[in-house]
């Protein structure tokens, strides 16, 4: 659970700054106006596009931390089991 929390946590950090910086962030904004001209309703929208592809980006790059997390625990493994079997005598 910690190294998945962590990686999604890595993710989200990660991810997101780089999203806004590449992809950028454009805020929807539109107003309506009535017959005599006056605003009546200001509308401002999420950019769903920016909000997908920087959720595809968080989950690429927690995936690839997570992964990354994997391989250094295995290898941390290998080289303690490979250490320990020589010292066992």
């Amino acid at each position: 659970m910690k190294k998945f929390f962590g990686s999604l946590f890595g993710g989200l950090v990660l991810g997101l700054p780089l999203a806004y910086w590449w992809i950028g962030y454009d805020s929807i904004t539109y107003s309506q106006f009535n017959l005599a001209g006056v605003d009546e309703v200001i509308v401002r929208e999420m950019d769903f596009d920016f909000v997908f592809y920087a959720s595809l980006l968080v989950v690429a790059i927690a995936a690839a931390l997570f992964a990354l997390w994997s391989w250094m625990e295995k290898k941390r493994e290998d080289r303690f089991y490979r250490n320990d079997s020589g010292n066992s005598k």
